[in-house]
């Protein structure tokens, strides 16, 4: 009777080990990340805002996961060409991106075919940190706060110009949002990156450029540039002297850009998730605040939710702005 009622429970024991049979390469996939270096793809030019937190946060990314974390810098085409290969890369967790809010907002409602889809070939991690942003004027120019830049554009109509980093780039919609507030024109001098934009401003080139505050702080320090602004609604601590847009009588503008982790939309949830809770570790760190606040970043970490619930918000206010003034692609 017993051997019989073993024999009974045969094709049971079979069919379990078999189920955890194939349970388990999948879960040692996942506990043996990584094993070789993870390469994040920043789709901008080094020396960025952008740059300089995912290099501060891959370094710890890549203590944390015991192998390299590379940054490899992939500019072009306002972030679509590195936004593409984190697309069509394999979604094992060895190729992230790390975009700023162009990638979402700008790029969906541009006139161009990117070859992706960012509201469905991409996972969120977790928001990286936001940019104060800072307006900037060459510092020989006779203005000293926002409104007198608006009187001198009145006062001499086509003249004065600003800088971007290209048609469409997120410079390029904050000014503007805010020479439409201020019933002010300027023409549109595009520039391939911010640090060639921001010599051309220390250079008179152009009159006014939008700006991470982590780039032109040291331009603004040595005197080269001149700081009337910031985007956000509160004074940034890196430039406690400076005034908000708000306080100089544009109630309603904000500009405050930001950097968020991505994976390929196929990646597994076990491993997304592990990455949202190293990453925010990392960002929570004495070390990485100091780091970056210091260079007048701001870390933050959030969840996917909340930063698909952001770019939603801003993509609608960007498709608006880019519909009204009939921007192309270029």
């Amino acid at each position: 009777m017993t051997r019989h009622r073993s024999l009974a429970h045969f094709p049971l024991a079979i069919a379990t080990c078999l189920a955890i049979g194939a349970m388990l390469p999948h879960a040692a996939a996942q506990s043996g990340y990584a094993v070789k270096p993870v390469t994040i793809i920043v789709p901008l030019q080094a020396g960025t805002a952008s740059d300089l937190v995912m290099r501060v946060v891959g370094d710890k990314l890549g203590e944390a996961l015991g192998q390299r974390a590379v940054v490899e810098n992939v500019p072009g085409a306002g972030g679509a060409v590195g936004a593409g290969r984190v697309a069509k890369a394999a979604p094992d967790g060895y190729t992230l991106g790390a975009f700023n809010n162009g990638v979402h907002t700008i790029l969906p409602h541009m006139d161009t075919r990117l070859g992706f889809d960012p509201a469905t070939d991409f996972t969120p991690i977790t928001l990286l940190a936001r940019f104060p942003s800072v307006l900037i004027v060459p510092a020989d120019l006779p203005a000293r706060s926002l409104q007198e830049l608006f009187a001198l554009a009145r006062q001499s109509p086509g003249k004065f110009n600003y800088a971007s980093v290209g048609s469409g780039s997120p410079q390029h919609l904050a000014m503007e949002m805010l020479l439409g507030a201020a019933g002010v024109q300027l023409a549109h001098v595009p520039y391939k990156g911010g640090a060639q934009a921001t010599m051309a401003i220390a250079a008179n080139e152009v009159q006014a450029f939008w700006i991470a505050t982590s780039v032109a702080l040291g331009q603004i320090r040595a005197g080269k540039v001149r700081a009337l602004a910031v985007g956000e609604k509160s004074r940034t601590a890196a430039l406690p002297d400076v005034p908000t847009v708000r306080e100089a009588g544009l109630a309603d503008f904000e500009y405050s850009p930001w950097l968020a982790l991505y994976a390929p939309a196929a990646i597994p949830t076990e491993l997304a998730l592990r990455l949202r809770q190293e990453v925010t570790r990392i960002l929570a760190l004495p070390e990485v605040k100091d780091r970056l606040q210091a260079q007048g970043l701001e870390p933050q970490a959030s969840s996917a939710a909340e930063l698909n619930a952001m770019v939603r918000d801003e993509s609608a206010r960007a498709r608006d702005i880019i519909r009204r003034l009939g921007i192309k692609a270029q």
